[in-house]
This record gives C-alpha cells, structure tokens and sequence, in this order.
C-alpha cells in the first residue's frame, strides 16, 4: 500500500509540474508576443516622428526661401517658423540662435488675422499694416539672417 500511495503522489506531483510548465511556457509566449507589439508600436511611433520631422524642416526651409525672396511678408513668415519650431522640442541652447522669431512674434501676435482682419475698417487694417511694417522694418536684418540659417537648418543637428 505504502507504494501504491507513493506512486499515486509521484504521478500528480509529474502532473502539476506538467500543467505548471505548459502555462510557464503560454505566458512566456505571451509575453514575448506583447515584446513584439511594444517593438513595432515604437518602431511605427519612431517614423512617424521622423516623417514628422522631416516635414516641418522642409516647411521651414520653404517658408525661409521664401521669406527671403519676399514671396511671403517677415511677419507671417516669423509666426509660421516660430510655430515650426517649437514643435521640434529642440534643446534651449540652439533654440537661442532663433530667439528673433519669438521676439517679433510677441509683437504681432495681437494684430487680426482671417476674417478678423477683413472685418476692420479701412484705417484700422492700415494701421495694423503700418504697425506691422514699422516691426518688419525694425527687425529686418536680424530676422532675413535668422531666415537664411533655417533655411540650411542641420537636420543632424535636431536628431
């Protein structure tokens, strides 16, 4: 009888470290599985920062060529590229060398835009403009210069 009790005991101790080994086993493919999915989520997320990136430095590119071949005026080129810019999150100490655009934009963010501006009457939208020109004037140089480095912005630089 005492064997018969021992086999008895060997044979469900064999059965609960078999069951106990095949969900060791389906959880440790799970959790490789889910390693996988968290790889390729991060992978896609990294493209899409990448084409993102890559497309808001052409943007600043075209809108700096732009700019300096006065296709666009300084002042709506200065709200767009300071906009582009602070979407990159780059590092505060090269952040600096653009510093112009959100001077210039802390002036002309007030003026009206869209259907606000062609709402003003005649005198109010002229002087709006000669307020903007008289900023545009004033800040001209350093804003052109600050347009022809974004326009040769480093892209390894931003990575």
């Amino acid at each position: 009888m005492n064997s018969w009790i021992l086999y008895s005991l060997a044979l469900a101790a064999i059965a609960i470290i078999t069951v106990l080994a095949i969900v060791a086993w389906r959880l440790q493919r799970q959790v490789r599985q889910k390693e996988q999915e968290r790889a390729q989520v991060k992978a896609a997320y990294e493209q899409k920062t990448e084409a993102r990136r890559a497309f808001v430095l052409q943007s600043l590119e075209i809108i700096s060529t732009n700019a300096l071949e006065e296709d666009l005026n300084l002042t709506e080129a200065t709200i767009r590229c300071k906009i582009l810019l602070d979407s990159l999150e780059m590092p505060e100490t090269e952040r600096q060398s653009y510093q112009i655009l959100d001077q210039v934009f802390e002036q002309v963010q007030g003026f009206d835009t869209h259907q606000a501006r062609k709402d003003l009457t005649p005198a109010e939208r002229h002087k709006q403009d000669q307020q903007r020109g008289k900023i545009e004037s004033e800040f001209e140089a350093a804003l052109k210069d600050c347009f022809t480095r974004l326009k040769q912005i480093n892209r390894a630089t931003l990575q």
